[in-house]
């Protein structure tokens, strides 16, 4: 009687070790992922933010100056209108 050699415990052993790895890889790459999502996420709000400045300081730049306020405007108090009483009554 001829034996032949059974390798089907090495050959599963292999396999499982192998889909382990690969998950214990697969973590790997899902962490990396992550936090290249993050710095990709955080860069994006850096570009955001430097845009919105860019533009506020462009804006600020082609604005027209602010005119001066005249001696008249100054003497007007700001709250005028809750001051002065009407001119007809109020029936």
């Amino acid at each position: 009687m001829t034996s032949r050699n059974n390798y089907s415990c090495e050959i599963l052993g292999l396999v499982v070790l192998t889909i382990l790895s690969a998950l214990s890889h697969f973590w790997y790459i899902m962490i990396a992922a992550g936090i290249m999502m993050g710095f990709a996420g955080a860069g994006l709000l850096l570009w955001k933010i430097v845009l919105r400045a860019k533009r506020e300081m462009l804006a600020r730049l082609l604005r027209p100056a602010h005119r001066q306020r005249t001696d008249t405007e100054s003497e007007v108090p700001v709250d005028i209108a809750r001051s002065a009483s009407p001119s007809l009554p109020v029936v």
